[in-house]
This record gives structure tokens, C-alpha cells and sequence, in this order.
């Protein structure tokens, strides 16, 4: 679908740069400035990430399914190991594939597919935005998913949620796109449509959503045609003819790519999705979870649990946006009737899939934890009902006196500089971010999770180093240090020298890294060297166990921001 222009007002004349402005050709090349900055900014900064909780695993994964098709189907290990075998291996079998021939560590390499990977779903993003609304909105809208610090922190070392997002966001695209061109829309956009859907079911079977938000969309553009013609027999004349040329084709192209990239599929490929899907929905997640500054087992959640890490990790600007489109679309109920079926059908949906998803795990007592992670999905609907409502926004403005419209761009200025510089400050943990209806992160302290998934531990071990460089000089080199971890090890023994060994025993160990999760960087006794802390906040820490009683010692502070940490190991 292409959106058409909004019509110019009176006083932007032809050839004027305000008309320019209107037609939305600057838009989009400020969408592709955007996009070519947040590129560079990723390649800049891809290795300041840590190695997260679950990407030993899921690399391991990888090589699995690797495996499996290089041995001919004879290694049938990816087909059982559980968990792992009921997510598909779309992200991680291209990791295993490239780290070998990549010129960069294994995670590093990982690291950088992520991001860009998480960059392919901003610009899903923007191009859903712009075809519901405009080049205006489209540019809001990427943007806005860009500054969403839970997506952003998520989007280096996340393979399983950032992925899933980015196919998300592609059907949705694909979806609206359809619309308009309904009863014979062209092959090759139904082929499109197929693959993203496909790729998503590689990743996790939760993309069996975009199937019933396209039945959906389709059904209510029918019932529309049917009620305005006044002819029930439409629905089924048309709805044969679109399942020859849309669900079959898509089924056609989704099916075989879900199955390629996911071996334990292949033995019931009916069964197998289905049950992953009843599995996710109750995961047996066995600890307690920190909610509001209480710890439940997560079967027993809170009813409101996932609604409040929703509301709270949405940035300020992105929360007003939502509730003045919801007011301003109250205002001009009229005004949606003019609106083509398609077009507001596309509205409708996308604001559906920002919604839904969430509203369902809460009615179905899914069990949850790590916040909002399983749910990084519905981040890029959400930015697009932003984009939209502030494309909404600045048409009320339009033709009218400039001075409202210059405060409002001055409000909007500064809230965007103080919101990048918190980003930058929190970097590269820009997902343990919380709004300010909660005080911010440090508000969020002890009473929500922060580095749940073990990010700072790289710079925890680099700050340990530096202490013991200072502490020992030219001994260091020459002494082997026995360190434990709380959690995931592997977030913190890739950065480990030669010398460093990891100590599963904490009581055999003469250093403990640990995070603030479950309070574990208190759950032994020691002397904290080293702490790694974002605006205030400790995010994890390094204790010496040997001489806990001793207080008087040199102690290195991690920097708050963009401190480069050195590599001193690839594995």
C-alpha cells in the first residue's frame, strides 16, 4: 500500500520546502538517516555488550541443528534436548554457521547478527508506521522503537525475543500491506507475508499469532464489503477465492522454512507446534520472582504482573503518546469513517497486536518472569501507535497559530536530549531501564529486576582485573586466580584471562561475581572490590572471599556510561 500525501495546507505554497515537508519526502530520508546512525552507532559499540544468561545454550543449540543436517539426519540431539528443542534455530543455526569463518569471537560475532537483526525490525517499524499513516509517522515510529531502551539493551544479545520482534513486526507489515489490494493481492507481497511468518516460527512457535491476525484482518475486511453491499454470500465467494490466494501461498512458503529451522517440529508437525505453544504458556519456571518488592513463585503472580513491567518500561514520551491518540481518536470518531476499510482495519489490527498478546497472557494465568522479556514483541506495535498518534498530533497543529506548535517541538526536544543522555548513561545496560513513574532505575531497586540476565558481568570481570593488576603488579601474571559466579557462568568465564579459573564452589573460590538478582551478590560472605553501577544503582558486584573481615583495600568503581572495556580473551 502506498499512503497517500496528507493535502497541503493553504499556505504552503507548490515548490515551497513546507510543501516538500508535507509530501513526506524529508521524512524519509530522515528515516534513512535514522537508520544509517543507529547502524553506525550499533557497529561502534556491538562489543560493549555481555554475554547474556541463555546464549551458551542457545549457541549450543545451533551447532546442534548444524549438526543434524552435516551428519545427514544421523545426530539427532537438537530433537531432544529440552528445552531448547521446542524453539526453533532460525538465529541460532546462522550463528553456529558464521562464527567459524567470522573474524570476530563467537559472541562477538553473535552479537553483531543480533543487532542487526534488531535493526531489521526498526525498519519493519518504520515501514509499517508509514504505511498506516504516512512518512511522518514512519519516522516517528522507528524512532521511537529506537529509543525504547528495553528493545535497544535487548537488541545486542537477546537471540530469541529481538528475532522474534523483528519477524513480528515484518508480517504485520506484510499484513496491512495486503489490505488494500484484497480480493487478488500480488503473489510475490502473499510470498513475502510467508517468509516472515516462516522465519518467526523458526524462532518460536508464538508466530502462529500472525496467522490469526491475518484470519482476523481479512474476516472483518469481508464482513465490511458484505454489510456495505448488502450480500452475505460475499463473505464465502471471496473467502474461498483469498484462501486459494493468500493462505495457501503463505502456508506454502511458512510451513517448510518453520520445519528447516526446526528439527523436533519435524517429528509430529502438527503435534510438536501445538504442544511448545501449551508449554510456553506454562512454563515451569521453578524460582521466585521480584515483584514490587516482593518475591512469588512465578506460577503465582500478581494478575497485574506483566501490565505494570508493560507500563513501566515504556519511556515517558511513548505513555503521553498513546493517551492523547486514544483521546484525540475519541474526538474524531467521525473523522475514522472517512477513512478506507483497509486503512482502518490496519489501524485496528496493529493496535491488536500491541494489545492482545498481553491482555491473553494475563487471562490465561501464563506464568511469567524476567519482566516483560517473552513480550519484546509487542514493542514495535506499541511504537507505531505512537508514531501515529504524534503523526495525529502534529495535523492538529498543522495550519493553525505556531506558537503552540514551536512549544511543543521545544517540549519535545528536550524530553528526546535528557532521554538519549539517560541511554547514554545506562549503557550498554540500557534494558534495566524503568520510567519515571516508578523513580527510574534506581527507584526500581529492590523492588523490580534490573541485569536479570547477567549483561554487566563482562564488566565485572574486566574490573576485577584492573584490581588485581593494581593490587599484585608483575605478580598477576603469574598467579591463578579461582573465581565463582552466581547464575551463568559463561556470562562471565568468556572474558576470563588464562589465569582466572572458574570455581563452581564459592567456598573454594577466592573472588565471587555476582549480580543484585535474588539479592545473590549478599548471599555470601565477602568484601566488595568492585562494583558495577549504572546512575546510582548497583547492578553487580565483586566480592573477595578471602579476607571478608578486612574493610581497608584499594576498590575500582566502574564508570558510569560508555567506559570501553578491554578483551582479553577470545574463545
Amino acid at each position: 500500500m502506498t499512503s497517500s500525501a496528507p493535502e497541503l495546507p493553504s499556505r504552503a505554497r507548490e515548490g515551497s520546502p513546507a510543501a516538500a515537508l508535507w509530501r513526506g519526502l524529508d521524512y524519509d530520508r530522515l528515516a534513512l538517516a535514522l537508520l544509517l546512525a543507529a547502524l553506525a552507532l550499533a557497529l561502534a559499540t556491538f562489543r560493549d555488550y555481555g554475554v547474556t544468561w541463555d546464549e551458551d545454550v542457545h549457541f549450543a543449540y545451533g551447532y546442534q541443528v548444524v549438526s543434524y543436517y552435516a551428519s545427514l539426519f544421523h545426530d539427532r540431539s537438537a530433537q531432544s534436548w529440552m528445552p531448547l528443542a521446542y524453539y526453533g534455530a532460525a538465529f541460532d543455526a546462522a550463528t553456529a554457521l558464521l562464527a567459524p569463518i567470522s573474524p570476530l569471537g563467537p559472541y562477538e560475532t553473535r552479537h553483531l547478527l543480533n543487532v542487526l537483526v534488531g535493526l531489521l525490525g526498526v525498519a519493519g517499524c518504520w515501514k509499517l508506521g508509514r504505511a498506516l499513516a504516512g512518512p511522518r509517522a514512519g519516522f516517528w515510529a522507528a524512532l521511537l522503537l529506537l529509543l525504547m531502551p528495553n528493545y535497544y539493551g535487548h537488541m545486542f544479545n537477546n537471540p530469541k525475543d529481538i528475532p522474534f520482534a523483528t519477524a513480528t513486526v515484518w508480517g504485520l507489515y506484510y499484513i496491512v500491506r495486503l489490505l488494500p489490494e484484497l480480493p487478488r493481492p500480488p503473489l510475490g507481497l502473499t510470498l513475502r507475508l510467508g517468509l516472515a511468518i516462516g522465519l518467526g516460527l523458526g524462532v518460536r512457535v508464538g508466530a502462529l499469532l500472525l496467522l490469526c491476525y491475518l484470519a482476523l484482518a481479512i474476516a472483518l475486511l469481508l464482513a465490511w464489503r458484505a454489510f456495505e453491499q448488502r450480500r452475505p454470500a460475499l463473505l464465502w465467494a471471496e473467502g474461498r477465492l483469498l484462501l486459494l490466494r493468500i493462505a495457501l501461498p503463505v502456508l506454502a512458503v511458512a510451513y517448510p522454512i518453520m520445519l528447516i529451522c526446526w528439527p523436533w517440529a519435524q517429528l509430529d508437525p502438527i503435534g510438536n507446534p501445538l504442544r511448545a505453544l501449551a508449554e510456553f504458556s506454562q512454563h515451569p519456571f521453578p524460582y521466585p520472582t521480584l515483584f514490587e518488592g516482593r518475591y512469588y513463585p512465578a506460577p503465582k503472580l500478581p494478575l497485574d504482573y506483566l501490565p505494570v513491567h508493560v507500563l513501566l518500561k515504556l519511556p515517558e514520551l511513548v505513555l503521553a503518546l498513546l493517551l492523547c491518540g486514544t483521546m484525540l481518536a475519541l474526538a474524531r470518531l467521525r473523522a475514522w469513517r472517512e477513512l478506507a476499510p483497509s486503512r482502518l482495519i490496519g489501524l485496528g489490527l496493529v493496535v491488536f497486536a500491541a494489545l492482545f498478546p498481553v491482555l491473553y497472557a494475563v487471562a490465561i494465568h501464563a506464568v511469567l518472569f524476567d519482566g516483560m522479556r517473552h513480550f519484546l514483541f509487542v514493542l514495535p506495535p506499541i511504537a507505531c501507535v505512537g508514531g501515529v498518534a504524534l503523526d495525529a498530533v502534529a495535523r492538529w497543529f498543522d495550519g493553525g497559530d505556531a506558537t503552540p506548535r514551536r512549544l511543543t517541538a521545544g517540549a519535545l526536544g528536550l524530553y528526546l536530549a535528557f532521554h538519549v543522555g539517560l541511554m547514554v548513561r545506562l549503557h550498554p545496560d540500557q534494558y534495566v531501564y524503568y520510567n519515571a513513574l516508578v523513580g527510574g532505575v534506581p527507584g526500581a531497586a529492590g523492588r523490580f529486576k534490573l541485569d536479570y540476565w547477567a549483561n554487566s558481568y563482562d564488566e565485572a570481570v574486566h574490573g576485577l582485573v584492573r584490581y588485581l593488576k593494581q593490587r599484585d603488579g608483575g605478580r598477576f601474571a603469574a598467579t591463578t586466580y579461582h573465581v565463582a559466579v552466581c547464575g551463568p557462568p559463561g556470562s562471565a568465564t568468556y572474558y576470563f584471562p588464562k589465569n582466572l579459573v572458574y570455581e563452581s564452589d564459592w567456598r573454594r573460590a577466592d573472588f565471587y561475581i555476582a549480580f543484585t538478582k535474588d539479592n545473590c551478590n549478599r548471599s555470601v560472605p565477602g568484601r566488595e572490590i568492585y562494583r558495577v553501577e549504572r546512575i546510582g544503582t548497583l547492578l553487580s558486584a565483586v566480592l573477595d572471599l578471602r579476607h571478608p573481615q578486612i574493610t581497608a583495600a584499594p576498590q575500582i568503581h566502574a564508570a558510569v556510561g560508555t567506559a570501553q572495556t578491554e578483551r582479553t580473551m577470545q574463545r
